[in-house]
């Protein structure tokens, strides 16, 4: 990994980085979208932000 590298880090719940062909943004499963656990912490799945990157499509 180089030190220039801006990408975020990927989440437990993501199946790619952002902006990956094949991939889009969905609701956490987890959380349901809150972004927090039933005690209010931030969602370990999808580390708070209530969305992952998730593959799309295919069959």
């Amino acid at each position: 990994m180089n030190a220039s590298n801006t990408q975020p880090p990927l989440n437990p719940g993501d199946q790619a980085a952002p902006g990956t062909p094949g991939s889009g943004e969905g609701i956490c499963p987890v959380c349901s979208g809150s972004g927090k656990t039933p005690d209010g912490k931030d969602c370990p799945n999808c580390g708070g932000s209530g969305r992952i990157i998730e593959g799309i499509g295919g069959g």
